[in-house]
């Protein structure tokens, strides 16, 4: 069984895997934490199996689709993946294992997502609370991009950090009380036509030609910007973004309920729900502490950043 443990703002979490493409995406998924050496407050163990394991006999009692079935008893939380295996998770000792199918560890995106749901509840127990959504800063002051697939979210991300801007989190920063958030470690991952926008990135398109063109290419921020990530920041906006037809990018402000409806089905996990009040009080936080923005954006992806910009400039903080 491979072991490490890792500083992660004020807790030690210790990942394991007995599974080497699995412990591969650990390493890459947690590289830009420091490794340490003391008891840890969370531990996440993965163990891989021939065939996911039999379900409770009983229906869930929440249910994502034919994806993701949770059965809930108390601080006994079991995830059911029925293509990848299942998560269970003592809430109470503070720990998850898992028993997952090698698939689990070869498809896309499906290691990193298994990672955020064992930790997920363990860390809103601690008022840590996880947003689908990028986030990214400048001179300290964070911007987060909230959206589906296909909004543009992460093409929006990537034209930040190329303009110099600091990494929080590829896809799921921790909030905090009043308006603040903290970094959450990942890889960056888009298609190669989004990386072939800039500079900086094109050689990881090129280094793709050739194969599957709408296969994610993933890579470790800090192996592009070595000083990319920051630890911790207020949010000095929230921004939804959404690909249109149309020639130039725009901002449209939002209210703050309506702000409040579209940050709901990116954060709140809807099995959890002694945690439901809380974590509803920590969003409030947020968009009272930050203005929210429609994104509206055009095809000049390296523009983006000046657009944004305006925000510091035109809403004051």
């Amino acid at each position: 069984m491979n072991t490490l443990r890792w500083q992660f703002h004020d807790l030690i979490i210790e990942g394991n895997a007995d599974d080497a493409t699995l412990w591969q995406g650990w390493l890459e998924s947690f590289s830009s934490l420091p490794v340490v050496t003391a008891v840890p407050y969370l531990t996440i163990t993965f163990q891989t199996v021939a065939t996911v394991p039999a379900p409770p006999n009983r229906p869930p009692d929440f249910q994502q689709g034919d994806l993701l079935h949770y059965f809930v008893d108390g601080d006994q939380v079991i995830a059911h993946f029925p293509r990848y295996g299942q998560l269970h998770l003592n809430l109470a000792e503070g720990w998850t294992r898992g028993q997952v199918v090698p698939a689990a560890g070869q498809t896309y995106a499906i290691l990193e997502d298994l990672i955020a749901i064992s930790l997920s509840p363990h860390l809103r127990r601690r008022q840590k609370f996880l947003l689908h959504a990028f986030a990214a800063a400048l001179d300290g002051q964070a911007v987060l991009l909230v959206g589906g697939i296909g909004a543009g979210k992460t093409t929006t991300g990537l034209s930040l950090l190329n303009a110099g801007w600091q990494l929080l989190s590829n896809d799921s920063p921790i909030v905090m009380g009043n308006g603040r958030i903290q970094q959450y470690p990942g890889v960056l991952a888009a298609y190669p036509e989004s990386f072939a926008h800039f500079p900086t990135l094109a050689h990881l398109a090129e280094s793709a030609a050739g194969g599957n063109g709408r296969q994610k290419i993933t890579v470790t921020a800090e192996s592009v910007w070595p000083d990319v990530w920051l630890r911790e920041a207020p949010v000095r906006a929230i921004c939804f973004p959404q690909i249109e037809s149309r020639d130039d990018h725009a901002l449209t402000p939002l209210a703050k309920l309506a702000a409040l409806a579209r940050l709901l089905p990116h954060a709140v996990e809807q099995w959890d729900k002694v945690m439901i009040p809380a974590h509803l009080n920590i969003l409030r936080q947020l968009v009272d502490a930050a203005p929210a923005f429609s994104l509206h954006l055009g095809p000049d992806v390296v523009s983006i950043p000046e657009t944004i910009r305006t925000i510091f400039h035109n809403f004051p903080a």
